[in-house]
């Protein structure tokens, strides 16, 4: 597609996961085998490419963050990172990024909140 005004469609991922999140505060590193496939109730392939992701951040009155990489170790600073507001989604189309995301990380704000993280996934 090319053309004035035109824009080329942004994709998904051909494999959809799902996850929730630790009862912990720590952060924690995630790639696709981390996550169930949402189609076949199976775990995802190991060394597929982040596409989208979405967190639904469920607690009233803690922030959750998330990096578009692997975490240093559990005790990472939180300054600068994505911080998602409590009760509410963040959706973002990584797959459009300049480079290629095979991992991420996330902290919840407390031990007790859900978290649910769906990514979609595309193969290296």
């Amino acid at each position: 597609m090319s053309g004035l005004n035109t824009t080329y469609p942004i994709k998904a991922g051909s494999v959809r996961g799902a996850l929730h999140g630790a009862a912990d505060t720590d952060w924690h590193t995630l790639t696709s085998a981390d996550f169930k496939d949402s189609v076949s109730g199976s775990a995802c392939a190991s060394g597929l490419r982040f596409a989208t992701i979405s967190l639904i951040n469920t607690s009233t009155s803690a922030v959750t963050f998330l990096k578009l990489r692997a975490a240093a170790g559990t005790g990472d600073a939180t300054t600068n990172e994505i911080a998602i507001a409590p009760s509410s989604v963040f959706t973002d189309d990584i797959g459009t990024l300049r480079d290629t995301i095979t991992s991420i990380a996330y902290k919840k704000g407390a031990s007790g909140d859900a978290l649910y993280i769906v990514a979609g996934f595309d193969k290296e």
